[in-house]
């Protein structure tokens, strides 16, 4: 466990525990699971689908690789448990659900919900989920003070 002043999850008012990232890395949990192996496929394809489906239509480079490219390069992020990626897919998370209500009323499809409200659990689960929390920000909720009370 690293030393760091003591801060408390605002929601549960719990202490976190601060571990290293060799910690993280031997312990079971520090793996990944289906949800996140999920979050992982999910954006690999939609990084694959982004770049044939722009390019197919003829987009400019810059904006086809934007596209296509981040979501693949945050998606394999991810999976190798880089603490950066967890930022970049909670950003590109952020812009789908801004998108998505910019765009209402103007004929979207169930798909383009579909991938808001995956887009909305996708930030809940990264930024309050004690996997995500432990594997990417090396922390983790000290629930015995909870007992304690």
């Amino acid at each position: 466990m690293t030393d760091r002043p003591e801060e408390q999850d605002p929601y549960s008012g719990l202490r976190w525990v601060y571990v290293t990232r060799a910690e993280v890395f031997g312990h079971p949990k520090g793996r990944l699971n289906a949800i996140l192996w999920g979050i992982v496929v999910f954006l690999i394809g939609s990084g694959l689908l982004k770049l044939w489906v722009f390019a197919a239509a003829g987009a400019p480079l810059a904006m086809v690789l934007l596209s296509g490219l981040l979501p693949i390069l945050t998606g394999l992020g991810l999976a190798v448990r880089a603490p950066l990626a967890l930022v970049a897919a909670i950003v590109m998370a952020g812009v789908t659900l801004y998108s998505t209500m910019r765009a209402m009323g103007e004929g979207q499809s169930i798909v383009i919900l579909m991938d808001a409200v995956l887009a909305f659990g996708i930030i809940f689960y990264l930024l309050d989920g004690d996997r995500p929390n432990f594997i990417y920000r090396h922390r983790f909720r000290k629930y015995s003070d909870a007992r304690e009370d």
